[in-house]
């Protein structure tokens, strides 16, 4: 497995983190999986091959929309493949494709379903890397500037702000935009997908994940005293909430060059 990952314009790192390419090491001579873990990022697929197949075995479209995933699950694939993804900004949804970004939460849709487009003509067309990109930025670059709906600024300052250290992190939050708790769970429902206590213990889990992955740990029990989880019990009841794994075989098992989307090594 070969992962490339390049940066957007200027422009549009308001809305895209980053764009990655994911290729084969030549064809597979097995099926691979592919764990998905819970984050907080939708994104936008292109698959040039072979497509993958979901936890249903349903075949995955070759272009397609996906939102914030705050559960596991997993993808297949049994020959080479090529995807060019868009890794989007937590709160882009709605600024981007103007719905709310709960519509999309822990799904996938055909892009043209969502926007009607010529995009995969295009893509298929163009064989370069960065006129590719060039293509889906100016397609995207398009949607923005028609869309009505412009960055919701107290999303941002909540999805920046957050400190996931805390367990008051979300009250501080609501207290510094002077919103009642109401309010706080519609601009997340709308805005980034799902309830800000949900949204709260995914960033908390992600941050633990970066020490294991990084192996900056003596403990799982410090790990878990570190991000406010109650005990070691608590944290390893979301880590496989989050992964479908425990920590250990996390650690053992999952070829992560593509971050939240490892190889699952047997």
């Amino acid at each position: 497995m070969k992962y490339t990952q390049i940066q957007p314009a200027t422009k549009l790192r308001p809305y895209i983190r980053y764009f990655g390419l994911l290729e084969s090491n030549g064809r597979c001579d097995q099926i691979k999986t592919f764990k998905i873990i819970a984050d907080a990022n939708p994104g936008l697929v292109f698959q040039e091959t072979t497509c993958f197949t979901n936890i249903n075995n349903e075949k995955l479209p070759p272009l397609y929309l996906h939102g914030l995933t705050s559960s596991n699950s997993q993808k297949t694939v049994s020959d080479s493949y090529c995807n060019l993804i868009v890794c989007f900004q937590t709160n882009a949804i709605k600024s981007i494709f103007g719905i709310d970004a709960n519509e999309l939460t822990d799904s996938y849709f055909h892009l043209n379903d969502v926007v009607k487009n010529n995009l995969t003509a295009q893509l298929l067309e163009e064989r370069h890397l960065n006129k590719r990109i060039t293509i889906i930025s100016d397609f995207l670059s398009q949607l923005i500037t028609k869309n009505k709906h412009r960055e919701n600024v107290y999303a941002s300052y909540a999805v920046s702000n957050l400190n996931i250290n805390n367990d008051d992190g979300l009250y501080r939050i609501q207290s510094e935009l002077n919103i009642t708790e109401r309010s706080l769970q519609r601009m997340f429902k709308t805005n980034i997908g799902i309830p800000p206590k949900l949204y709260f213990r995914i960033c908390r889990f992600q941050a633990a994940l970066d020490h294991i992955r990084g192996r900056k740990f003596t403990s799982y029990t410090k790990i878990a005293h570190q991000h406010s989880y109650a005990d070691q019990a608590h944290f390893i009841r979301d880590f496989k909430s989050f992964t479908g794994t425990t920590p250990k075989q996390f650690s053992q098992q999952a070829n992560e060059q593509v971050i939240n989307f490892p190889e699952w090594l047997s």
